[in-house]
């Protein structure tokens, strides 16, 4: 097989089908549901979980066995049941459409894989084998949670308010490279939230100044 082609999407809205109930489909859909997606769940049995988003209406649960059924208006499947015939189901009809389909634990009959996530607001960090080991993939994950902690969420979101400032207000190219260079610095990081800002408006001061001595 081919290796994968890397990609992070938007699916917010986006109408996804989860066949399964129990507690693998569950971590599924929770994180189908973070990013925002339309889900479906077709199960006769569900956990408790996935009773509770379908009670508040955070998704679409149809308490019944899956069966022939028009899977093109979902942008993508995951079967994960623990029962091969349907899961060998729901792959045929979703192929038979050219659709996106998943099923657990077999790679050959995907067309696209979840892989290991560590999210930290806006910063998300991927880990995947290609299916070929996914204890391995959260091995890795668990040493990227201890290495990259809650702290780069509000670190991302200063960079990204920095990043508009800059771009708005300096107009040298050169400049705004320096001032991103260094706002990667481990003392941006490791910085309060204020003393970040304190220590970014230093910094774009210190450059303009620099590149003005320059032009004398």
């Amino acid at each position: 097989m081919d290796s994968y082609f890397p990609i992070v999407i938007d699916i917010h809205e986006k109408k996804c089908l989860v066949v399964g109930g129990g507690e693998v489909a569950t971590r599924k859909v929770e994180s189908l549901l973070q990013a925002g997606a339309d889900v479906t769940v077709i199960s006769p049995e569900a956990g408790d979980g996935i009773r509770e988003w379908a009670q508040d209406g955070r998704l679409h649960w149809r308490n019944e066995a899956f069966s022939e059924i028009d899977v093109t208006e979902f942008a993508f499947v995951i079967a994960a049941t623990n029962q091969s015939e349907v899961n060998h189901a729901v792959y045929h009809a979703v192929r038979q459409s050219g659709g996106w389909v998943n099923i657990v634990d077999r790679p050959d009959l995907c067309n696209f894989i979840l892989p290991s996530v560590v999210k930290r607001g806006k910063l998300t960090i991927s880990v995947s084998t290609s299916g070929a080991s996914p204890g391995l993939a959260r091995k890795i994950k668990q040493t990227i949670e201890q290495e990259i902690g809650p702290e780069y969420e509000e670190y991302v979101d200063f960079l990204a308010r920095i990043r508009q400032q800059v771009l708005a207000e300096v107009g040298n190219h050169g400049q705004r490279k320096k001032i991103f260079r260094e706002l990667l610095q481990d003392r941006f990081i490791e910085a309060s939230e204020a003393e970040r800002y304190a220590m970014a408006a230093e910094l774009v001061k210190n450059v303009a100044e620099e590149y003005v001595g320059r032009q004398l």
